[in-house]
């Protein structure tokens, strides 16, 4: 009787793990690679994100909403096969459904692309993703607490234009430096 309960306990346990699906998360890249060399990992507190003195009204209530960003890169060197690989790997990691699309830039060689989790009156982490053929793959992380996507994307747009002192923030930008076409959802 003793082993068909312990067969049984295993089946159970098994069944268990299998159904706990083996995707991986941005979070766990992030981990995964935070101490490896061959990448450039910052943690950013939100107040170096910007000048509060420049910042609106909606600027500022976006920007209070953000905890930390969490930035991983990996710069194109001399490694072109890796650098494809931890592409892909991310590709793969957004492909998954908690991982929604707010907006997208660029095309071919060079591409950016924003995610966000959560729901889409709260959320608590965007996603920012992006890669440069002649210049590497890089991987921001937005923590916060009940982020708006519109706001969000309005600060954006604010940066885009200039109308933002994001000297804290300027040279991670380099990475993906060039001009982009930019293709952003409506319902936001």
């Amino acid at each position: 009787m003793k082993n068909s309960e312990t067969f049984g306990f295993l089946v159970i346990l098994m069944i268990m793990t299998s159904s706990c699906g083996n995707e991986s998360s941005i979070q766990e890249y992030y981990v995964e690679n935070l101490e490896n060399s061959n990448f450039v990992a910052l943690d950013i507190p939100a107040s170096l994100l910007a000048n509060n003195q420049d910042l609106d009204k909606d600027q500022k209530q976006t920007l209070e909403s953000i905890r930390k960003v969490n930035v991983l890169a990996y710069p194109l060197r001399d490694n072109e096969e890796v650098y494809q690989e931890e592409k892909v790997q991310l590709q793969e990691i957004l492909k998954n459904d908690k991982y929604q699309l707010l907006m997208r830039y660029g095309s071919g060689f060079r591409k950016a692309e924003i995610y966000f989790t959560g729901d889409e009156d709260a959320v608590d982490e965007f996603i920012l993703f992006g890669f440069d053929d002649s210049r590497g793959v890089g991987l921001a992380r937005i923590l916060g607490k009940d982020m708006q996507p519109q706001g969000m994307l309005n600060l954006l747009r604010s940066m885009e234009k200039g109308d933002l002192n994001l000297d804290g923030i300027r040279n991670i930008a380099q990475i993906f430096k060039g001009e982009v076409e930019v293709e952003i959802k409506e319902e936001y």
